[in-house]
């Protein structure tokens, strides 16, 4: 059989055994070694591949960043700093229409300089502003909407995972693409925000009642609880951009400084660190699994001539430039309906990003375009990850029907902020462009 078919042949059997539920790893392992085996017909050479590859992928110096900011995070979750986060902002801001919704964005963004995970993030607010918001009256759709797509800024805001990841797989510098998701974050939660009091000044009915007001001096005594947050968040991105740390520096002195100051505090007990670790453990694991998995069968793929066909198929093409960016975002939320975003950056930038390098748009500046679509594709139905989160933090008081139908309104205003980074680039380019290189 031609390899080009025989490749193809291999994306079907991929997608047949993810939809079966196949671990994603493991799928792209099994299909990259049945692949190569079948196209060099020779069971040494694809055992070859199967044995050196793991060694050699999770040897990558570059991939230590990954625990580090997962232990980082972990440890900060411990300390409740979003819970400090989130309470500050509830102060300042609660009795704006809308304002506990606000505070949830707020607090994501300040959580989201912490830690580098949609899914923890859209746990922790769904517990922590979903209770006061159902306190205050808010229609239930409505408040775990909220938290749903509140989780997505955590992501984007440095230390970001998929960042570090879309670094290593493109050779890309990871502290520019840190920095590079500032903007978008910031973007993002603003324009939530303004959504969030439209909505309510629109239908009242979502959010009827206004919490106590608070005075100035109760506002400017909760930012005192914000602190370790402030100095975590200043000495990682700070020094990122500063040219002090490296990424793996910072992610070192990140989790060093949430260690000292859950120690210092208190708040890290023996059992919270044991599950911190445990868990960092287990993320580290499943990472390094698709990757392996990603691996093998990106060199399918390449032996098998689909990822060059498909590269010079697309740069022979007459589609423009910008309508073929829109279709690459397009596939990123579609993508998002059944695989998680780790999976989704594995399988399509070795095709993607040589012809996105071809069309010469800046890499940093699609690299966090494509990281903004992969998260709102974790909005969408049937697989939405960050929606599930809602789910199992929230338990009975709402179904999962309805939190979808509660964050379609943050899907939409996502897009438009995707439609906004395309029309200002600058949005994502400008502090990676001014940062200082590490000595």
């Amino acid at each position: 059989m031609d390899p080009i078919w025989l490749g193809i042949l291999a994306l079907i059997a991929l997608f047949v055994l993810l939809a079966l539920g196949i671990y994603v790893g493991l799928a792209l392992a099994v299909v990259g070694f049945v692949g190569i085996l079948a196209i060099y017909g020779s069971f040494t050479t694809a055992i070859g591949i199967l044995t050196t590859t793991p060694f050699a992928v999770v040897s990558v110096f570059a991939l230590t960043v990954v625990p580090l900011f997962v232990l980082m995070g972990l440890l900060a979750l411990h300390c409740g700093m979003g819970e400090a986060v989130y309470n500050a902002a509830f102060k300042w801001v609660g009795r704006i229409p809308g304002g506990l919704g606000i505070a949830t964005m707020m607090g994501n963004t300040g959580f989201g300089a912490v830690s580098g995970s949609s899914v923890v993030a859209a746990t922790v607010f769904t517990k922590l502003s979903v209770p006061q918001m159902r306190k205050y009256g808010y229609d239930v759709k409505f408040a775990c909407g909220i938290t749903a797509s509140g989780g997505i800024i955590a992501m984007l805001i440095p230390p970001s995972i998929y960042a570090v990841l879309a670094g290593i797989i493109t050779e890309q510098p990871i502290g520019m693409l840190l920095l590079a998701g500032i903007g978008p974050g910031l973007l993002i939660a603003t324009i939530f925000s303004l959504g969030i009091f439209g909505m309510v000044k629109a239908r009242p009915n979502l959010a009827p009642i206004e919490p106590e007001p608070y005075t100035w001096g109760e506002r400017f005594n909760s930012l005192k609880s914000t602190w370790a947050v402030l100095l975590l968040a200043l000495t990682v991105v700070g020094g990122i951009y500063l040219g002090v740390f490296s990424p793996t520096e910072a992610g070192a002195t990140g989790a060093l400084g949430a260690f000292l100051i859950a120690f210092f505090t208190r708040r890290l007990t023996r059992h919270a660190l044991k599950d911190a670790l445990m868990e960092t453990v287990r993320v580290v694991c499943m990472v390094k699994l698709i990757i392996i998995g990603a691996n093998i069968f990106s060199r399918f793929l390449a032996v098998s001539g689909v990822t060059q066909g498909f590269i010079s198929a697309v740069i022979g093409s007459d589609v423009p430039p910008l309508v073929m960016m829109l279709m690459f975002m397009f596939m990123y939320l579609v993508l998002g309906m059944f695989l998680d975003g780790i999976s989704m950056m594995f399988l399509t930038l070795p095709v993607i990003f040589p012809i996105v390098l071809a069309m010469g748009y800046n890499p940093i500046w699609f690299l966090m375009a494509m990281i903004v679509a992969i998260e709102l594709g974790l909005l969408t139905p049937p697989l939405g990850l960050n929606v599930y989160a809602v789910k199992a933090a929230a338990g009975d008081q709402i179904s999962m029907e309805g939190i979808f139908q509660g964050v379609l309104p943050f899907f939409i205003l996502g897009v438009i902020a995707l439609v906004i980074l395309f029309i200002f680039p600058s949005i994502i380019t400008f502090l990676p462009n001014t940062m200082l290189k590490p000595s």
